[in-house]
């Protein structure tokens, strides 16, 4: 698994996989907060990862949909 999860070519601040799960992106850094495989909520630490703690998912930047009213 990533120690973190890079984000070239996704769009910037909050996003979801296909209108599922919670991502934010910040740089180049993803934050998963939550799944959208398994739909658990990352802690903190988690989170920074990069990938779900619970299932081991790695979010796909083809499945990257930008939150509505997120910049």
């Amino acid at each position: 698994m990533p120690s973190n999860t890079t984000t070239d070519g996704l769009p910037q601040g909050a996003i979801t996989f296909r209108g599922r799960g919670l991502a934010v992106t910040d740089g180049r850094r993803l934050s998963l907060h939550v799944c959208p495989e398994c739909s658990h909520k990352n802690d903190a630490r988690a989170a920074e990862k990069g990938y779900c703690n619970w299932c081991a998912y790695v979010p796909s930047p083809a499945d990257a949909v930008p939150v509505s009213g997120s910049r």
